[in-house]
C-alpha cells in the first residue's frame, strides 16, 4: 500500500512538473488607472464626512509563473496612487462667539505595492485572480481649504489646518479578473480593499489643540493593461 501511494505521489509530481515545464515563465509590464476612495470612519461625536473618488495611476512590472496548466502565481511590483477628496464642517468657540467652518481636503497617497496574486484560468481567455496586497507609503500630500460659514465676527480669522498622520504600511486583499486579448496581451480589473488604517485626521478643538476625528482606509477599483514577454 505504501509503495502504491509513493508511486501515485511521484506520478502526480512528475505530471505537475511536466505540465509546468511546457508553459514558460513570462515577464511583463503593466499600467492602468486607480479609481480610489478612502473608507472614512468618524470618532464618536464627530460629524460624518462627505467624500468623493479620485483617479490615480498605477504602473510597474509583473510575472506570470505557471504552477500547472490552470494555476499561476502572478507577482507584481507597482507604483500606485490612491486618495480621495472629503468635506466636513466643525465649530470653534471663542470667548464671545461661536464660528462655523466648512473644510475641504484633497489627499493623495503614493505607494510601492507588492501583489503576490494567485490566478486560476477559467478558460483560455478568462482568469480569476485573488491574493494579498502589501503597500509601502513613499509619498503623501494634501491640499486643505477652510471657509467660515455664516457671519463670524472676525472674517479674516483662519484656524490652523487639520493634521493628517499617514501610516507607512498598508495591507489588503485583491479580487479580480484577467482577460487575455492575445497570448501576450491582457486586460485586468480588480477591487482592492485595505484592512489597515492608512491615515488619521485630527481637527482643531476649543482649546486650540487637535483631537482625532477620522480614520481612513484605502479602497480602489483598478483597471490596467499588461504585456507579457
Amino acid at each position: 500500500m505504501k509503495k502504491i501511494s509513493l508511486i501515485a505521489l511521484l506520478t502526480f509530481l512528475t505530471i505537475s512538473i511536466s505540465a509546468q515545464s511546457l508553459i514558460p515563465t513570462k515577464f511583463g509590464m503593466k499600467a492602468g488607472l486607480n479609481f480610489s476612495t478612502l473608507s472614512i470612519s468618524s470618532v464618536d461625536g464627530v460629524q460624518p464626512t462627505v467624500n468623493s473618488s479620485q483617479i490615480g495611476i498605477t504602473a510597474g512590472v509583473c510575472f506570470h509563473i505557471p504552477l500547472s496548466d490552470k494555476w499561476f502565481i502572478n507577482p507584481e511590483v507597482l507604483y500606485s496612487q490612491k486618495g480621495t477628496s472629503f468635506d466636513y464642517e466643525f465649530t470653534h468657540d471663542y470667548a464671545n462667539q461661536r464660528d462655523k467652518y466648512a473644510t475641504t481636503t484633497q489627499l493623495t497617497l503614493s505607494y510601492v505595492e507588492l501583489n503576490p496574486t494567485i490566478s486560476v484560468k477559467a478558460s483560455d481567455k478568462l482568469a480569476l485572480n485573488f491574493g494579498p496586497s502589501i503597500s509601502f507609503l513613499i509619498g503623501a500630500e494634501y491640499i486643505y481649504t477652510q471657509d467660515p460659514m455664516g457671519n463670524p465676527l472676525n472674517t479674516n480669522h483662519m484656524l490652523n489646518p487639520e493634521l493628517i498622520e499617514t501610516a507607512t504600511l498598508d495591507a489588503g486583499l485583491n479580487l479580480g479578473l484577467s482577460y487575455f486579448i492575445t497570448e501576450y496581451f491582457l486586460a485586468d480589473t480588480r477591487v482592492c480593499v485595505g484592512f489597515m488604517k492608512a491615515a488619521e485626521v485630527t481637527q482643531p478643538n476649543e482649546t486650540g489643540d487637535s483631537d482625532p476625528a477620522y480614520t481612513l482606509k484605502n479602497r480602489a477599483i483598478v483597471l490596467s493593461l499588461a504585456y507579457l514577454f
